[in-house]
């Protein structure tokens, strides 16, 4: 996203005017957005035409939630998300970039919309997560999610990106039997913007028993 890449812009220059006790600690929030990534668990419980049936395990989640109609909130959310990582919590833990970088979406009503964003807390602090010291941003116990899902490259810079990729992968998955709700999605990333190959982006749906 456009709004991700001016970040990490923002970043480097801050990097390069720190002085030199500082640099250290900004060369680990780099190598924290740009390195590998542990990612959230899951299982392929299905493999269906043009989409595959995943299970991921209940897991703690760091998140903040707005309402507005449109997506433009996004930009604060990434930023209070990446600063609870960066050691803006009670216990000043640094925790590493994870993926993906979850929102779900779902629409209130004609004129709203909730937006709810999440990073993948990691192992190491599934048991005892840092403490939020911003009050936008919370803890969640998710717990086990089946979803309906594809990958698909490029960059999503836009809701209506997510939202286009949501209408076709829907359309797939109508085609094989299958009910998604449109009011209700998530939309996963997983890279940082500097990477061009093989990107990776992931609408899910919620599977209707």
């Amino acid at each position: 996203m456009k709004w991700i890449a001016a970040f990490t812009v923002g970043l480097l220059l801050a990097v390069a005017s720190a002085q030199a006790g500082m640099i250290e600690d900004f060369a680990k929030k780099i190598a924290s957005l740009y390195g590998s990534h542990e990612e959230a668990p899951y299982e392929v419980t299905r493999e269906a035409p043009g989409y595959q049936e995943r299970t991921y395990s209940p897991k703690k989640w760091a998140c903040t939630r707005r309402e507005s109609p449109n997506s433009d909130v996004m930009e604060s959310m990434f930023w209070r998300l990446y600063k609870y990582f960066s050691g803006l919590n009670e216990e000043g833990t640094f925790i590493y970039m994870t993926v993906p970088v979850t929102t779900e979406y779902r629409v209130l009503d004609t004129t709203m919309n909730q937006y709810t964003m999440c990073f993948y807390l990691d192992e190491k602090h599934q048991s005892s997560p840092p403490t939020p010291q911003d009050s936008e941003v919370f803890v969640e116990n998710r717990g086990e999610l089946v979803i309906l899902t594809r990958t698909v490259g490029g960059y999503f810079e836009t809701q209506e990106h997510w939202l286009e990729e949501a209408g076709k992968l829907a359309a797939v998955i109508t085609s094989n039997g299958e009910k998604v709700s449109l009011a209700h999605q998530y939309w996963a990333g997983y890279d940082a913007p500097l990477k061009f190959w093989n990107r990776r982006n992931e609408v899910w749906f919620l599977k209707r028993y």
